[in-house]
């Protein structure tokens, strides 16, 4: 999703920021560091790091900005998990839309463990 946002919004961003958790190549997203510490916060469900991470992301988008933010991230597991739960197949389009994400970010790539 994030990809196609990207593209249609025609910002010059290296997508392979979001895979290594760094802000580097995604100056042209606004808080792109703020806004991957929250979203690596709120997949690990570590309770001090969500709450951290959190605050901060409120203090530097406002109370506005944090409600998008955190709704982003609720709607994208709630979307995840209900295709995961119903066993709905992958297009073959998509499916090959996915394989050029995963190759873009680099997914593949047998040295590389998340969280490093």
């Amino acid at each position: 999703m994030l990809r196609v946002s990207v593209s249609q919004s025609n910002l010059d961003v290296d997508l392979l920021g979001i895979r290594t958790g760094k802000a580097e190549g995604l100056q042209a997203i606004s808080h792109a560091q703020v806004l991957i510490d929250l979203a690596d916060a709120f997949m690990t469900r570590d309770d001090l790091a969500l709450s951290t991470a959190r605050d901060r992301a409120q203090r530097v988008l406002g109370d506005h900005g944090i409600i998008e933010a955190i709704g982003v991230a609720a709607n994208f597991q709630r979307m995840v998990r209900i295709a995961s739960a119903t066993g709905i197949p992958i297009d073959d389009p998509d499916a090959a839309f996915g394989q050029s994400v995963r190759s873009a970010l680099a997914l593949s790539e047998s040295d590389w463990h998340p969280g490093e």
